[in-house]
């Protein structure tokens, strides 16, 4: 009987506590490239050459990414599902010089920002992205996910802009 009291008392404290942790993220992640602006340019606007680079495209079995209508520009997007949950992502904003910002919307109804930019640094390109959201449902457990968005959106950015620098960088040479 004392355990179930304590696992009741637990669950309330973590019910308690997460009223106020916050709900809202924000991950970003750098790294410098040396290729010009239009060459990474190429593979991050268009999203057939996501599956070149992106880290969700490597797993096994494959997430069930399809394409959206258009394959790059203003409109185009893909389409996901997966272990992780599904939804869809649609670029909102696309310049060859600049980089590009995108909406990322979910199936659990939560809406996501997303911009990839680019900075000449004179030897390198840095290429910038940032990914920043709330998490909404379920309600209880939401800001417990939304502290681990951080490490977990964070670390397969990072590899996947390391698959881009390794791609970008041997087309380039």
């Amino acid at each position: 009987m004392n355990a179930i009291k304590y696992l009741v008392i637990f669950g309330v404290i973590l019910a308690i506590v997460g009223i106020f942790l916050p709900k809202e993220y924000e991950v970003t992640r750098e790294l410098g490239m040396q290729a010009p602006e239009k060459a990474i340019q190429t593979h991050v606007s268009n999203m057939d050459n996501w599956s070149k680079w992106a880290v969700w495209e490597e797993t096994t079995p494959p997430a069930g990414i399809r394409p959206g209508q258009m394959q790059s520009g203003v409109g185009s997007g893909r389409y996901f599902t997966g272990n992780a949950g599904s939804g869809w992502f649609v670029i909102t904003e696309d310049s060859t010089v600049d980089g590009f910002e995108y909406v990322i919307y979910s199936d659990s109804g939560d809406k996501s920002k997303a911009n990839i930019t680019y900075t000449d640094m004179g030897a390198k390109i840095k290429v910038r992205w940032v990914i920043a959201g709330s998490v909404t449902k379920p309600p209880v457990i939401a800001p417990y996910i939304t502290l681990s968005k951080g490490f977990f959106v964070g670390s397969t950015m990072n590899q996947s802009l390391k698959n881009l620098k390794k791609l970008v960088e041997q087309e380039y040479r």
